[in-house]
Protein backbone atom coordinates (compact mmCIF):
# COMPACT_ATOMS: atom_id res chain seq x y z
CA UNK A 1 0.00 0.00 0.00
CA UNK A 2 2.83 2.31 0.58
CA UNK A 3 4.00 1.82 -2.70
CA UNK A 4 0.33 2.63 -4.40
CA UNK A 5 0.76 5.53 -2.37
CA UNK A 6 4.23 6.53 -3.19
CA UNK A 7 3.05 6.00 -7.11
CA UNK A 8 -0.29 7.34 -7.92
CA UNK A 9 0.65 11.21 -8.04
CA UNK A 10 3.80 10.09 -10.45
CA UNK A 11 1.04 8.75 -12.70
CA UNK A 12 -0.99 11.94 -12.34
CA UNK A 13 2.15 14.56 -12.73
CA UNK A 14 2.80 12.35 -15.55
CA UNK A 15 -0.70 12.44 -17.10
CA UNK A 16 -0.67 16.04 -16.83
CA UNK A 17 2.45 16.41 -18.39
CA UNK A 18 1.31 14.62 -21.56
CA UNK A 19 -2.41 15.56 -21.77
CA UNK A 20 -2.53 19.17 -20.56
CA UNK A 21 -4.29 20.69 -18.18
CA UNK A 22 -7.85 20.33 -20.39
CA UNK A 23 -8.93 16.85 -19.35
CA UNK A 24 -10.86 16.05 -16.33
CA UNK A 25 -8.80 13.15 -14.71
CA UNK A 26 -10.24 10.76 -12.46
CA UNK A 27 -8.93 7.88 -9.73
CA UNK A 28 -10.53 5.05 -8.44
CA UNK A 29 -9.27 3.90 -5.20
CA UNK A 30 -11.59 1.16 -5.01
CA UNK A 31 -12.16 1.51 -1.55
CA UNK A 32 -8.70 -0.19 -0.62
CA UNK A 33 -7.60 2.98 1.74
CA UNK A 34 -7.92 3.91 5.53
CA UNK A 35 -9.14 7.16 6.40
CA UNK A 36 -5.43 8.57 6.95
CA UNK A 37 -3.76 7.19 3.30
CA UNK A 38 -6.95 8.70 2.36
CA UNK A 39 -6.44 12.01 2.86
CA UNK A 40 -2.65 11.61 2.50
CA UNK A 41 -3.45 10.99 -1.46
CA UNK A 42 -5.84 13.14 -1.91
CA UNK A 43 -3.40 15.74 -0.92
CA UNK A 44 -0.81 14.65 -2.70
CA UNK A 45 -2.68 14.48 -5.81
CA UNK A 46 -3.85 17.89 -5.53
CA UNK A 47 -1.38 19.70 -7.83
CA UNK A 48 -3.15 17.78 -10.49
CA UNK A 49 -6.64 18.87 -10.28
CA UNK A 50 -8.78 15.62 -10.52
CA UNK A 51 -12.25 15.88 -11.19
CA UNK A 52 -13.24 13.21 -8.49
CA UNK A 53 -11.43 10.67 -6.38
CA UNK A 54 -13.78 8.04 -6.24
CA UNK A 55 -14.41 5.70 -3.57
CA UNK A 56 -11.06 6.45 -0.75
CA UNK A 57 -12.27 4.24 1.45
CA UNK A 58 -14.71 0.73 2.38
CA UNK A 59 -18.40 1.20 2.88
CA UNK A 60 -17.86 0.02 6.40
CA UNK A 61 -16.13 3.37 7.30
CA UNK A 62 -18.82 5.43 5.14
CA UNK A 63 -19.13 7.60 8.23
CA UNK A 64 -15.89 8.73 7.91
CA UNK A 65 -16.08 10.06 4.57
CA UNK A 66 -17.20 13.56 5.66
CA UNK A 67 -13.73 13.62 7.27
CA UNK A 68 -11.63 12.54 3.63
CA UNK A 69 -14.04 14.90 2.02
CA UNK A 70 -13.46 18.04 4.32
CA UNK A 71 -9.58 17.36 3.69
CA UNK A 72 -9.43 16.80 0.23
CA UNK A 73 -9.06 19.24 -2.10
CA UNK A 74 -10.92 17.60 -4.91
CA UNK A 75 -14.59 16.16 -5.08
CA UNK A 76 -14.93 13.17 -3.25
CA UNK A 77 -17.63 10.63 -5.60
CA UNK A 78 -18.76 7.01 -3.97
CA UNK A 79 -21.86 5.01 -3.81
CA UNK A 80 -21.81 2.13 -6.49
CA UNK A 81 -21.24 -0.10 -3.36
CA UNK A 82 -24.72 1.10 -1.88
CA UNK A 83 -27.67 -1.23 -2.16
CA UNK A 84 -30.44 0.63 -0.76
CA UNK A 85 -31.95 4.12 -1.30
CA UNK A 86 -31.49 4.82 2.59
CA UNK A 87 -27.92 3.88 2.59
CA UNK A 88 -27.88 6.27 -0.48
CA UNK A 89 -29.44 9.22 1.42
CA UNK A 90 -27.35 8.99 3.96
CA UNK A 91 -25.03 9.42 2.15
CA UNK A 92 -25.77 12.59 0.85
CA UNK A 93 -27.37 13.99 3.78
CA UNK A 94 -24.16 13.24 5.84
CA UNK A 95 -21.84 15.40 3.78
CA UNK A 96 -19.80 12.53 2.59
CA UNK A 97 -19.74 12.58 -1.03
CA UNK A 98 -19.77 15.48 -3.93
CA UNK A 99 -20.58 13.03 -6.95
CA UNK A 100 -23.35 10.45 -5.79
CA UNK A 101 -21.94 6.82 -7.52
CA UNK A 102 -24.64 4.51 -7.46
CA UNK A 103 -25.57 1.56 -9.70
CA UNK A 104 -28.67 2.58 -10.14
CA UNK A 105 -30.53 -1.04 -10.27
CA UNK A 106 -28.89 -1.92 -6.93
CA UNK A 107 -30.80 0.47 -5.32
CA UNK A 108 -34.81 -0.48 -7.15
CA UNK A 109 -34.11 0.96 -10.81
CA UNK A 110 -35.33 4.21 -12.28
CA UNK A 111 -37.89 5.41 -9.27
CA UNK A 112 -36.16 5.35 -6.30
CA UNK A 113 -33.04 6.62 -8.39
CA UNK A 114 -34.98 9.67 -9.33
CA UNK A 115 -36.06 10.05 -5.87
CA UNK A 116 -32.37 10.18 -4.79
CA UNK A 117 -31.84 12.90 -8.00
CA UNK A 118 -34.08 15.25 -6.22
CA UNK A 119 -32.35 14.88 -2.93
CA UNK A 120 -29.08 15.37 -4.79
CA UNK A 121 -30.24 18.98 -6.36
CA UNK A 122 -31.76 19.85 -2.78
CA UNK A 123 -28.13 19.54 -1.21
CA UNK A 124 -25.72 20.76 -4.02
CA UNK A 125 -24.36 16.88 -4.33
CA UNK A 126 -24.05 15.80 -8.25
CA UNK A 127 -24.54 12.72 -10.07
CA UNK A 128 -22.00 10.37 -12.02
CA UNK A 129 -24.00 6.99 -12.15
CA UNK A 130 -21.99 3.77 -11.90
CA UNK A 131 -21.72 1.74 -15.71
CA UNK A 132 -18.72 -0.01 -16.50
CA UNK A 133 -19.38 -3.19 -19.11
CA UNK A 134 -21.44 -5.34 -16.74
CA UNK A 135 -24.43 -2.70 -16.92
CA UNK A 136 -26.25 -3.43 -19.66
CA UNK A 137 -27.42 -1.43 -21.95
CA UNK A 138 -31.16 -0.88 -20.71
CA UNK A 139 -29.19 0.43 -17.47
CA UNK A 140 -26.70 2.68 -19.47
CA UNK A 141 -30.33 3.79 -20.77
CA UNK A 142 -31.51 4.22 -17.71
CA UNK A 143 -28.56 6.28 -16.52
CA UNK A 144 -28.76 8.69 -19.58
CA UNK A 145 -32.92 9.30 -18.60
CA UNK A 146 -31.37 10.19 -15.24
CA UNK A 147 -28.69 12.35 -16.69
CA UNK A 148 -30.89 14.78 -19.05
CA UNK A 149 -33.47 15.05 -16.41
CA UNK A 150 -31.79 16.69 -13.94
CA UNK A 151 -29.28 19.84 -13.08
CA UNK A 152 -27.77 17.86 -10.72
CA UNK A 153 -25.62 15.76 -13.57
CA UNK A 154 -22.17 16.34 -13.68
CA UNK A 155 -20.17 12.99 -15.59
CA UNK A 156 -21.61 10.04 -17.07
CA UNK A 157 -19.70 6.36 -17.26
CA UNK A 158 -19.65 5.21 -20.45
CA UNK A 159 -19.28 1.80 -22.50
CA UNK A 160 -18.75 0.78 -26.09
CA UNK A 161 -20.31 -2.10 -26.25
CA UNK A 162 -19.44 -5.01 -28.61
CA UNK A 163 -21.54 -5.59 -32.08
CA UNK A 164 -22.61 -8.96 -30.39
CA UNK A 165 -24.41 -7.24 -27.90
CA UNK A 166 -25.92 -4.62 -30.40
CA UNK A 167 -27.19 -7.58 -31.86
CA UNK A 168 -28.82 -8.78 -29.04
CA UNK A 169 -30.41 -5.38 -27.59
CA UNK A 170 -31.20 -3.57 -30.48
CA UNK A 171 -30.78 0.19 -29.93
CA UNK A 172 -28.26 -0.01 -27.39
CA UNK A 173 -26.28 3.94 -27.28
CA UNK A 174 -22.94 4.50 -28.29
CA UNK A 175 -21.10 7.66 -27.38
CA UNK A 176 -20.85 10.03 -30.10
CA UNK A 177 -17.79 12.72 -30.03
CA UNK A 178 -17.10 11.56 -26.16
CA UNK A 179 -21.10 11.97 -25.29
CA UNK A 180 -24.36 9.80 -24.46
CA UNK A 181 -27.85 10.76 -26.18
CA UNK A 182 -30.81 9.22 -25.17
CA UNK A 183 -32.90 7.16 -27.61
CA UNK A 184 -35.85 8.90 -29.36
CA UNK A 185 -37.87 5.70 -29.44
CA UNK A 186 -40.56 4.87 -27.03
CA UNK A 187 -39.38 4.05 -23.58
CA UNK A 188 -35.44 2.64 -23.04
CA UNK A 189 -35.43 3.22 -27.00
CA UNK A 190 -33.67 -0.63 -26.77
CA UNK A 191 -35.16 -4.04 -27.92
CA UNK A 192 -34.37 -7.33 -27.11
CA UNK A 193 -34.09 -9.91 -30.25
CA UNK A 194 -33.92 -13.56 -28.47
CA UNK A 195 -32.93 -15.08 -31.94
CA UNK A 196 -29.94 -13.27 -31.90
CA UNK A 197 -29.34 -13.79 -28.11
CA UNK A 198 -29.64 -17.63 -28.81
CA UNK A 199 -26.66 -17.04 -30.94
CA UNK A 200 -24.47 -15.62 -28.30
CA UNK A 201 -24.86 -17.63 -25.01
CA UNK A 202 -23.73 -16.06 -21.71
CA UNK A 203 -20.31 -16.66 -20.31
CA UNK A 204 -20.53 -17.77 -16.40
CA UNK A 205 -16.51 -17.33 -15.73
CA UNK A 206 -15.73 -13.48 -16.20
CA UNK A 207 -16.33 -12.62 -12.85
CA UNK A 208 -13.92 -15.70 -11.76
CA UNK A 209 -10.94 -12.99 -11.33
CA UNK A 210 -12.48 -10.71 -9.08
CA UNK A 211 -14.31 -13.71 -7.26
CA UNK A 212 -10.67 -15.05 -6.57
CA UNK A 213 -9.77 -11.52 -4.99
CA UNK A 214 -12.38 -11.32 -2.18
CA UNK A 215 -10.40 -12.64 0.13
CA UNK A 216 -6.77 -12.56 1.99
CA UNK A 217 -4.39 -15.34 2.62
CA UNK A 218 -5.73 -15.60 6.03
CA UNK A 219 -9.21 -15.51 5.04
CA UNK A 220 -10.37 -12.10 6.06
CA UNK A 221 -12.62 -10.50 3.24
CA UNK A 222 -11.11 -7.91 0.79
CA UNK A 223 -12.91 -5.69 -1.12
CA UNK A 224 -12.64 -6.46 -5.25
Amino acid sequence: MQRYLRETPKLFERARAELGEDPGLMHDVHSRLTVKQAVALARALEPYRLFFLEDPIPPELYDRLPEVREAAPMPIAAGEQVASVADAARLVRGGGVDLLRLHVSAVGGLTPARKLVALCELTGVGTAWHAPADVSPIGAAANVALDVTSPAFQIQEGHVYPEAVHEVFPGTISPVNGYLYPSERPGWGIDVDEAAAARHPPLTHLHERWAARVRRPDGGIEAP
